[in-house]
């Protein structure tokens, strides 16, 4: 919340600006906006009032939105990446090392483990919350979702036909060809003569594949200068019109399926083409095309009823906040029961959503036994929950949890026992003495293809001054303790292009996230940022 407000700020004293021919544009550009792909305005309005806008204040949200968004974007678009930082990385992020890898684990020093009753106790002592049962809740709640209603929406089948009359072109399949070519290109600088000559082999070669049209394929394979499609035989699979350029286009329309056609002239150079397939222009009829209208029309009429009956349910559920009952008896609501869950954990999909989660477990209604708000938990999806029992945080009793606390608690100390051994023998074995460790044989291990080695062990390996070899380094994982002899280091040769460039996007999206970072940790200073925790908790009884 901090952060966002610091980047309003910042947004502010930069001066950015949103004016509203380009916040006309966005809005109008929005899929959300649109109904048969152009901007609605019943549908722009019925969004507006699910999310409690006017339309006004939408506009204004959306406005807000984009000026943030401009912002962040100024930082991360000119974060700049010095040529050798990339060559660095792109090194270091590219390189092996071949090490050997002895792992000291706590398995080994469980035995030797035997804590006393009191250790146990204290353990669990100083870990009470850990064994605590988290509050629960079980609710009854109702939900107002468009799909519901467009599901229960009836429609006029006369309303249909004079859907699909009005819109038939929406409903016919276009005619599609399949076609296979050979390309014999013409470089934009070639002569006249160089042409001429391109086209007369090209003139050859349709004549003689039309004698023998079995030959296209290997022909295709041997002679077409078009990459994407020699190595299948020249085949470029079906397309409709406005797929290819023109001219291929016009004389794969005007041939017949197998015929052989050309040479054909494009900006490529020129074509021998031949058609291998056609699909016929197929329209669906008024029956076949109903049940997408019909959903259709369904969808429509839900957003429009959708935004009236959020607008009431909203009301409804605040002014009878006593019950669900009301509400659900006026807008046709079934009233639903979830099992017990907690806070964090348990909750049916529909109710795990932050806003709601806040409003269920809030004093408002727990204790004072009111509805919570009529949520959106999804897109044009309201959710009204009432809490119908509750069960407050509770510890668990010791002799409840003695087991677990046992296992735990030899688990810790036999880990921190992994540990202490696999220091002392990293540190005999840094100044040259016996550590009785026997490594293994080597492997190869990069940041790419780290060999089954936790993140923190690859980066102590990393670490590791490759320009003093053999070096032995060590590191606490939550699996133990692990040593690694680092014995060489494998620098790569060179880079392609493609992954030279993922690399180098890579570390400029590193290097512009910095740049977010560092903007907001001047604007904290410069402003003053103090957050007080005292009233962030929730004290006990409050």
């Amino acid at each position: 919340m901090i952060n966002e407000r610091l980047i309003a700020l910042g947004a502010e004293r930069a001066g950015v600006r949103i004016d509203d021919k380009q916040l006309r544009e966005r809005i109008a550009a929005e899929p959300a906006f649109q109904e048969g792909g152009k901007f609605s305005r019943e549908r722009y309005e019925a969004i507006a009032r699910s999310q409690g806008y006017s339309v006004v204040g939408f506009d204004e949200r959306l406005r807000e939105d984009m000026r943030l968004t401009r912002y962040r974007d100024a930082i991360l678009q000119t974060a700049i990446v010095p040529r050798t930082t990339l060559e660095g990385f792109i090194r270091l992020s590219e390189q092996s090392r071949e090490v050997s890898v002895v792992n000291v684990g706590p398995e080994a020093f469980l035995a030797d483990v035997k804590p006393a009753e009191s250790d146990l106790k204290a353990y669990y002592g100083a870990r009470a919350g850990e064994f605590a049962v988290p509050e629960q809740v079980r609710v009854e709640y109702v939900e107002l979702s468009l799909d519901a209603l467009a599901a229960r929406s009836p429609v006029d089948p006369e309303d249909v036909r004079k859907f699909y009359e009005s819109n038939k072109v929406r409903f016919v399949q276009r005619e599609e060809r399949r076609a296979s070519h050979i390309l014999l290109s013409v470089k934009p600088e070639a002569t006249q003569v160089e042409k001429k000559a391109i086209e007369t082999k090209a003139a050859e070669l349709a004549a003689a594949l039309k004698a023998k049209p079995a030959g296209f394929a290997q022909a295709a394979k041997q002679q077409s200068q078009d990459p994407g499609s020699a190595a299948q035989g020249g085949d470029l699979g079906f397309f409709a019109r406005g797929a290819m350029v023109k001219p291929f286009e016009d004389a794969a329309f005007a041939a017949k399926k197998d015929e052989i056609v050309g040479p054909v002239l494009s900006d490529f150079g020129y074509h021998v083409i031949r058609v291998t397939d056609v699909k016929p222009e197929k329209g669906k009829s008024l029956a076949e095309a109903s049940p997408e209208i019909e959903a259709e029309i369904k969808k429509g009429a839900a957003a429009r009823r959708f935004a009236e009956i959020a607008e009431g349910l909203t009301n409804m559920v605040y002014e009878q906040s006593t019950s669900l009952k009301p509400a659900a008896d006026t807008f046709k609501l079934a009233i639903q029961q979830s099992g017990w869950f907690s806070r964090n954990a348990g909750a049916p999909p529909l109710l795990a959503n932050p806003k709601l989660l806040a409003e269920i477990f809030s004093d408002n209604t727990i204790r004072s036994k009111r509805n919570t708000a009529a949520i959106e938990v999804a897109p044009s999806v309201l959710v009204a929950a009432r809490v119908i029992e509750h069960k407050a945080a509770d510890q668990r009793p010791f002799e409840s949890v003695r087991a677990a606390i046992e296992s735990r608690y030899k688990r810790d100390e036999a880990l921190k026992r992994a540990t202490a051994d696999g220091e002392a023998k990293l540190k005999a074995a840094v100044e040259g003495k016996d550590a009785g460790l026997k490594w293994p044989e080597p492997l190869a291990v990069s940041r790419q293809k780290p060999g089954g080695l936790p993140p923190q062990v690859l980066d102590k390996i990393f670490r590791a001054d490759g320009k003093k070899l053999p070096a032995v380094v060590g590191i606490a994982t939550p699996a133990g303790y692990s040593l690694v002899r680092v014995t060489k280091v494998i620098d790569v040769d060179s880079i392609d292009d493609a992954k030279r460039k993922g690399l180098s996007e890579q570390l400029r999206q590193t290097v512009a996230l910095s740049e977010i970072e560092s903007a907001l940790r001047s604007l904290r200073e410069r402003i003053g940022v103090e957050v007080r925790k005292e009233a962030l908790e929730r004290k006990p009884g409050s």
